[in-house]
């Protein structure tokens, strides 16, 4: 399990234990504890060589323990987080000019930037944003597929 790519928050990660001695529930506290501490709105947990769905249930719990303005995603082979920045509704805004509205089903809005090759997964009344990169249309339509047959209520993580 990684921080996302080569970020400076993924050496200080990496520099805050010595992973042969930290058990997986650890790791995981110790990653949202780094999210949180950083200047990002977003984060990622990749690289998970162990059950995805096993890691996911420690984040959302380690989420709703310590009561954390937090919204996380499992998508594919990696789990997404996403907090509230003070300026939501001005980024949301500038989505909307820049990119086409692909699907808004229940809570959810997804929003190509395909300039960019980006999709914006809004949470809409959470006011969560989650900016997904895409390599290719194939890439992004299997994306869509997956969150549109996913199961959006308030009550979700």
């Amino acid at each position: 399990m990684s921080a996302e790519g080569n970020s400076s928050l993924k050496k200080k990660i990496e520099g805050e234990f010595p992973e042969q001695t930290m058990d997986v529930s650890n790791l995981v506290r110790t990653l949202v504890k780094s999210f949180l501490r950083s200047d990002s709105n977003y984060g990622a947990i990749t690289d998970i060589k162990t059950d995805m769905n096993y890691i996911y249930d420690l984040v959302v719990r380690f989420i709703q323990v310590e009561n954390m303005d937090i919204y996380a995603l499992k998508l594919e082979d990696r789990i997404l987080l996403s907090r509230t920045g003070p300026d939501f509704d001005n980024l949301f805004k500038v989505i909307k000019t820049r990119s086409t509205l692909q699907i808004k089903k229940d809570m959810i809005e997804i929003w190509d930037d395909a300039y960019n090759k980006i999709l914006h997964l809004i949470i809409v009344p959470v006011k969560k944003h989650f900016p997904i990169e895409y390599a290719n249309t194939r890439e992004k339509a299997r994306i869509i597929e997956k969150i549109s047959l996913m199961t959006w209520t308030p009550t979700s993580p």
